[in-house]
């Protein structure tokens, strides 16, 4: 019985997760003449991000050093590495325009295998952003102007389970399905 409410649990965080994932509007952003396809705005997160990818990629070296951990919108819990401020983003409204915003981003590894740009709340707060994902826009203001920048939703990849956790949902479609049954007979 405990193995069934494990995996019930493991369920859910994995559903939050995937929720989380869902939830996060992707755009083409420039730093330097580095693109970053792999940029997206975090709604949920205060911080700002750039992995390690990114980072050696752009040849930086911290502005600023940490020594604290972010937890992100997951389990998982990444150092910062250190601190780059004043760092302009390149981004392309829907009409070709180049449109350039600076923010502060943290320096994580989080190993991915490519360079990785995060957009978090503060950054979104200071070019007074609304996120549109039913219109895959996202609309932003910077010095007086109003510009709509196209954004994209990447579908989530579903990884085969381990044999183990295979077997583990199967029993427990199994135990449902019985009680089931089981119930069904006691009401005819």
């Amino acid at each position: 019985m405990r193995k069934i409410c494990l995996s019930r649990k493991a369920l859910e965080e994995k559903s939050k997760k995937d929720e989380w994932f869902s939830s996060l509007q992707y755009l083409n952003a420039n730093i330097n003449d580095l693109l970053i396809s792999n940029s997206f705005l975090d709604s949920a997160s205060e911080f700002c991000y750039m992995d390690n990818l990114a980072i050696n990629a752009l040849e930086w070296k911290v502005d600023k050093p940490s020594d604290f951990a972010i937890k992100g919108n997951s389990k998982h819990i990444t150092k910062a590495l250190g601190w780059f401020t004043d760092i302009p983003i390149s981004i392309k409204d829907k009409d070709g325009k180049i449109v350039k915003a600076t923010g502060n981003f943290t320096h994580i590894d989080n190993g991915e295998p490519e360079p990785m740009l995060c957009l978090g709340m503060t950054w979104i707060r200071k070019v007074q952003g609304v996120l549109d994902p039913n219109k895959n826009q996202f609309r932003m203001k910077l010095h007086g102007k109003a510009y709509i920048i196209p954004t994209f939703s990447k579908a989530l990849v579903v990884k085969n389970l381990p044999k183990e956790e295979q077997d583990q949902a199967s029993a427990d479609s199994s135990f449902s399905s019985l009680t089931g049954d089981r119930d069904l007979k006691k009401s005819v």
